[in-house]
């Protein structure tokens, strides 16, 4: 049988990395931490960030940020605010969530919406 990338992976931490995922997707911005996501999954916060990048090839707050941003972008087609999509996103400021899109995007968001026009 040809193993996987992850099939040397203990069967529970498998387990917990896809309800790991699983909270990530359900919802991006929900703001949990990767330790609060260790507790809940009963497996030491290293264990949980290794096993995680091995299983998806990014580490978590990678793969979380890639959702925030895909579902920033979705958000800033529908004309919503910036200001209401930096708080539907849980970002601190305004400029928080414009700084960490330009980083992500190369342009702000008024830029990339701008663009889609």
């Amino acid at each position: 049988m040809p193993k996987t990338r992850y099939s040397y992976i203990r069967k529970d931490i498998r387990d917990a990395v896809r309800r790991v995922k699983k909270i990530i997707d359900d919802n991006p911005t929900n703001g949990i931490t990767n330790e609060m996501l260790a507790n809940e999954t009963g497996i030491s916060r290293n264990v949980l960030q290794n096993a995680f990048k091995q299983t998806h090839g990014a580490p978590i707050g990678q793969y979380r940020l890639r959702l925030r941003m895909a579902y920033a972008k979705q958000l800033l087609g529908t004309g919503r605010s910036i200001k209401a999509i930096a708080i539907t996103l849980h970002y601190s400021s305004i400029s928080a969530f414009c700084n960490a899109f330009k980083k992500y995007y190369g342009q702000s968001p008024t830029e990339w919406r701008y663009n889609q026009k």
